[in-house]
């Protein structure tokens, strides 16, 4: 396990191995797949964090497959207790944000169904005809036919708009599970110069999301997770603290050897 610890929290905190627990950290965000769980497993040390910090603890995640219901169910399945309104998704964010400034408008959604489903709630108009946006989310049917359509949508002068740039994230035993960003990189092979805008981290706006419902500023919080690239620049460019833990690995080595 390494610490990353941002400059202006150097002087309130140890450098080294900062505790998670410690009450100063008054909200405690965390990324979910590779660091709280992996698929429909709880990694060691995650029901202790769970326990440990209570009301303090937000999920910070780039998920861009369920709603907030819909992985507050399943964390509960796996004895996992946290209030939906605790967790920041990418997909959801990302359908709310072009709700709140594009009300109505027309979305070429490319998506789970439970996103889509929360799409239409917020408003958006679900359509294969002539959209004035795609929003590329983790879509585990992608295939070449939306390929396709994606780029005539493009090219017919649709914005992009992405839940998350990553490729993959992590599985426990195999390999690495596609993401939002692998499909993004199949259309920008074919459209190199294509402009698209980023929800998820490392951009701010998830972090903002979590700071602001839980009533704290950035000095006042950590952001925990498994990927320096997302997770840690997303945080240390707003000056939140960053804890990096190994993907997978579990939560053991900053709770003390908690294997639970």
């Amino acid at each position: 396990m390494q610490a990353n610890v941002s400059p202006s929290a150097a002087d309130t905190r140890p450098s080294q191995h900062p505790d998670v627990t410690d009450p100063r950290w008054q909200a405690i965000l965390c990324d979910l797949d590779g660091c709280l769980i992996s698929g429909e497993l709880p990694l060691p040390g995650t029901q202790a964090l769970f326990q440990r910090l209570g009301d303090r603890l937000w999920i910070v995640s780039n998920n861009s497959t369920d709603t907030a219901a819909s992985l507050g169910a399943r964390l509960r399945g796996m004895g996992l207790a946290i209030a939906d309104e605790r967790l920041i998704l990418a997909g959801v964010a990302a359908i709310d944000d072009l709700a709140r400034h594009k009300p109505g408008s027309r979305v070429a959604l490319f998506a789970s169904q439970a996103l889509v489903a929360h799409a239409e709630s917020q408003g958006l108009k679900i359509t294969q005809c002539c959209p004035q946006t795609v929003l590329l989310c983790r879509d585990t049917g992608f295939d070449y036919a939306a390929l396709r359509r994606i780029i005539g949508y493009l090219e017919g002068g649709a914005e992009l708009l992405v839940a998350n740039p990553d490729v993959s994230h992590p599985s426990l035993d195999g390999p690495p599970v596609p993401e939002t960003g692998a499909l993004l990189s199949a259309i920008c092979s074919v459209l190199p110069r294509q402009d698209f805008r980023v929800i998820g981290k490392p951009e701010r706006h998830l972090f903002d999301v979590a700071l602001a419902r839980a009533g704290v500023h950035a000095g006042q919080a950590m952001m925990v997770g498994d990927n320096v690239m997302t997770d840690g620049a997303g945080a240390q460019a707003l000056d939140i603290a960053f804890l990096e833990v190994m993907p997978n690995a579990g939560l053991g080595p900053i709770l003390g050897g908690a294997s639970c």
